[in-house]
This record gives structure tokens, C-alpha cells and sequence, in this order.
């Protein structure tokens, strides 16, 4: 190709201005875009260090907060829990202190904060979600880790499970017994039952199994210590569709085999409960729960 033809195809450079008419896209103020350029941002103020901001910072105060990972908690939530506002001194502002004080709030699980040089700073969080609402005096939020993390409302997330447990509650203290429970429950779709109603840990029943109640359905459902075994049980039983599962108060899945069934008090205010009844074939096995 010639000198003169390869001018002719050569594409013209950008003169960087924009059409007439043509507008920006303006970044989300107050509120940093998620993904790679958050992330980007941070590692640049971390290379950037404390010591270059306090050294060429242009801006002697605090201009702008930005958030990247919150959905839940709003900006000023964000702001008072890091114990910041704009106008404050940014050569003052301690991003390490600042992210452990964002990091102790109930609905925050981890947190970073980055201050640059241009009166910005950077707050990277990683927000708890909730799994299941523990039930008792004050209700708490579950995370999937079983920790009790912030008090909420009786009524709060009404689609999540409830959780029931004999055991004192422990904010802030991860406990096994309650994530095998929220496990638990969210093992039921998987096997084609309803969604969990309510899933008691150490209850009156059975001080030391599980009991399982479903969406829709009155019964209780005694699954005991091997939970393994019995929600295939319970899978196949409400399969089947028989109509005294439905009438009956509590099912036992107890046992390897058989499901027994208890009803209704014969009276209102009674003691005396309906005979027991299985609705497989009785079996020697021993219970496995």
C-alpha cells in the first residue's frame, strides 16, 4: 500500500470532545459503583499509602463518602458508623480505625476504608444476610453460620424460616445447633417438600432432635437426631399424599420405616390424646433418632 492510500484509510483521532447534544454518563453520587472499578479504587489507596495522602493531598478536608457492597444499609447508616462527615480534617481520618468501627455494626461482616488524596474516602463492606429469624423474647436475624447478628422485628422477613431453640441466645456468637437448623431448612426444596415453616431445635418433644414444621400444613413433623434419614422419609410420606397425615397433630419419623402418627385431643382441654398410628408396617428396627 502506498504512503498516500494508507493516509487516506487512516482513521482520524479523537479530539476528546463530545458531540453537540451529547451528554456524560454521570457516576451515582454519594455512592461508589460496584464491581471492578470499587475494588480498583481501594488497591490504588492502598498503594497509594497514609503517607503520600498526608504529604500531596490537595484537599484538607473531607469531600466525598463512597460505598461499594452495601445493600441494606443506607449512606448515612454508613457514615455514622464510621464515625465520619465531610469537613473533617482528612489527615485526621485513620482508615484502619474507621473500618473497624464499620465492622462493628450487627449487619456488617467485614469492612475496608481507603482515603484519597482528593478528599474522597472509600468504604468497602461486606454486609451479613439473613438466613432465618431466631425466635424468642427479642427475634434476631440468622446468618448462615448460625449467628444471631442484630435484633429485628417478630414480624420481620416474613419468607424466612422461623427457628426455634431451647438454648439461651448468644448475640453475636456463631452456634453449630443453629446452623445445622437453618441448613436444615434450606435443604427442604431440594427434596421437593414446602418451604419450612419453623424448624425447634431442643424442644419439649424431643429435648434432643429436630421438629419441622412446613408452609401450608398444621403438622408437626419429629425428625429427630439423624435428620439425614428422615427427610427422605418425610419426602416420600408427603409424596404418597395420604389424607391422615393431613388430619394428624404430629408425625414421628423417628423410626427407620414407619411413620406414626398422634391427633387431636378427643376434647377441647382434654389430657387424653388419640391411640398412636403408623401408616407403614410395624418394624423391629430401633428408632435412628
Amino acid at each position: 500500500m502506498s504512503p498516500r492510500r494508507a493516509k487516506q484509510v487512516r482513521r482520524p483521532r479523537s479530539s476528546g470532545r463530545r458531540r453537540p447534544g451529547a451528554r456524560r454518563a454521570a457516576a451515582p453520587r454519594g455512592r461508589l459503583r460496584e464491581g471492578r472499578i470499587g475494588a480498583g479504587v481501594i488497591a490504588l489507596a492502598a498503594l497509594a499509602g497514609v503517607v503520600l495522602t498526608d504529604r500531596i493531598a490537595p484537599v484538607p478536608r473531607l469531600r466525598e463518602l463512597y460505598v461499594t457492597g452495601a445493600a441494606r444499609l443506607s449512606d448515612p447508616e454508613l457514615a455514622a458508623a464510621a464515625g465520619v462527615a465531610r469537613g473533617d480534617a482528612l489527615g485526621a481520618i485513620d482508615s484502619a480505625a474507621v473500618a473497624e468501627r464499620l465492622a462493628a455494626h450487627a449487619w456488617v461482616r467485614s469492612a475496608h476504608a481507603a482515603r484519597l488524596p482528593t478528599g474522597i474516602l472509600v468504604m468497602a463492606i461486606e454486609e451479613r444476610e439473613p438466613r432465618a429469624v431466631l425466635t424468642g423474647p427479642q427475634p434476631h436475624a440468622l446468618d448462615a453460620e448460625g449467628t444471631p447478628f442484630a435484633p429485628v422485628a417478630a414480624d420481620a422477613f416474613p419468607e424466612l424460616p422461623r427457628i426455634a431453640s431451647a438454648a439461651p441466645l448468644v448475640p453475636g456468637e456463631p452456634s453449630p445447633a443453629l446452623a445445622d437448623a437453618v441448613q436444615l431448612a434450606e435443604r427442604l426444596a431440594g427434596l421437593g417438600l414446602p418451604p419450612a415453616l419453623e424448624v425447634a431445635i431442643g424442644s419439649a418433644a424431643d429435648p434432643a432432635g429436630s421438629v419441622l414444621r412446613l408452609r401450608g400444613l398444621p403438622t408437626r413433623f419429629l425428625l429427630g437426631r439423624d435428620v439425614d434419614a428422615a427427610l427422605p422419609r418425610l419426602a416420600k410420606l408427603l409424596a404418597a399424599g395420604p389424607p391422615q397425615v393431613l388430619l394428624a397433630t404430629t408425625v414421628d419419623l423417628r423410626f427407620q420405616d414407619q411413620a406414626v402418627l398422634r391427633g387431636e385431643p378427643l376434647q377441647a382441654g382434654a389430657a387424653k390424646v388419640a391411640e398412636p398410628r403408623s401408616i407403614a408396617a410395624p418394624s423391629r428396627g430401633r428408632r435412628s433418632g
